[in-house]
């Protein structure tokens, strides 16, 4: 006869998928494209294949520590190969470990369709192996492979390779590491992705922290969202016996009926005066503009000037390479939220000139 109980293995399997519903899916983004590893309901995070990135490690030492961060974005855009760089930065003492990548070659889809934004994108190397005093490594990746040489728990040198280097290209990879020839290349290290990225020794990085203690601040931030609903709900049932009381006190005293029915004519009245109010605010705020034209404005483009002259009029003034005002009246035209569109080409180079009247949003406005 079992003694075993079902009940707690049950109860862990949902706790997990409870937990799942507030971290990311993980996606590892290679060559083919996007494939699935875990799956979450809170966004997307991605791990970049290592093909698809530029490795450089820079020496902060004498920059202080609360101006690094702009000494590592200037620093990433004279070194990096990309134009439309981002990159992710791993700092151990005075220096930092920075892997770059090019963002339309990471998010392009299938014929030629842009991929959402993923939530974090982190290099697939941080979640094989681990930091080491010193030594070499020869990774195995979920593509090729990657060649590691790491001082006092940095790579200093890393490289790709598409398939198994020859010693040749091997200790071309040591001397540019500062390392002498080999007689032979390393053992090929093959390394499960791991759960969670690495972190050098002596550098703690609050992602990682948060990552080992997601499961935790899930269940916390659950048991808070249920005290909110609990509260909620007993508001709604307070209010619910509010109401039943009022109706039987309306109920009980109807000579007091008249006044109910002044307060309420009373109230419609203002109503209407407040949608009458409602009705004079301008079509659209500031911040859904700018979410319109950032929508309606096709391929790379940088805003040079905004002005509202009046409630109801936008201009824009904007560059952009070889602009063509045909197709800008045409796009904020069909928007149906501008009318009396006009694009003109600027003073300046490769600018343009768009004018329009703001149109209300259908169904806005009304009060209702």
């Amino acid at each position: 006869m079992s003694l075993s109980n079902p009940k707690p293995r049950q109860r862990m399997s949902l706790l997990n998928r409870f937990v799942r519903g507030f971290s990311a899916s993980r996606w590892l983004r290679g060559s083919n494209g996007l494939r699935q590893l875990s799956e979450g309901g809170n966004g997307q995070e991605w791990l970049l294949a290592r093909h698809l990135c530029a490795y450089t490690v820079l020496d902060g030492a004498a920059v202080p520590a609360r101006k690094r961060k702009g000494f590592v974005e200037m620093a990433l855009a004279r070194w990096s190969p990309f134009a439309d760089t981002q990159s992710h930065v791993e700092w151990v003492g005075d220096r930092a470990m920075a892997w770059a990548w090019s963002r339309g070659r990471v998010l392009a889809g299938p014929d030629g369709m842009e991929l959402p934004q993923p939530r974090r994108v982190l290099p697939e190397s941080m979640f094989r192996g681990a930091p080491q005093v010193s030594g070499e490594q020869l990774v195995q990746l979920d593509e090729g492979l990657e060649g590691r040489v790491w001082r006092d728990n940095v790579m200093v040198a890393s490289r790709w390779w598409s398939e198994l280097p020859e010693l040749a290209e091997w200790n071309e990879f040591r001397r540019g590491a500062g390392l002498s020839p080999a007689a032979a290349a390393p053992d090929i290290l093959v390394s499960e992705l791991q759960a969670q990225p690495w972190a050098a020794s002596g550098s703690p990085d609050i992602r990682e922290a948060f990552g080992h203690y997601r499961g935790y601040l899930a269940l916390a931030a659950a048991g808070i969202a249920t005290a909110v609903l609990m509260a909620l709900l007993v508001g709604v049932v307070a209010l619910k016996i509010s109401i039943w009381q009022v109706d039987k006190q309306i109920a009980e005293q109807e000579q007091v009926l008249d006044k109910i029915i002044t307060a309420r004519d009373d109230a419609l009245q203002a109503r209407a005066a407040i949608d009458a109010r409602l009705a004079l605010r301008p079509p659209a705020g500031q911040i859904e503009l700018m979410g319109l034209v950032s929508g309606l404005m096709r391929g790379q483009w940088q805003l040079l000037e905004w002005k509202v002259p009046d409630a109801r009029t936008l201009e824009v003034t904007a560059r952009m390479v070889n602009p063509d005002p045909r197709a800008i009246v045409t796009a904020w035209e069909a928007s149906k939220r501008f009318t009396d569109v006009t694009a003109e080409l600027g003073k300046q180079p490769n600018s343009v000139v768009v004018k329009a009247h703001v149109v209300r949003a259908s169904g806005k406005g009304s009060g209702k």
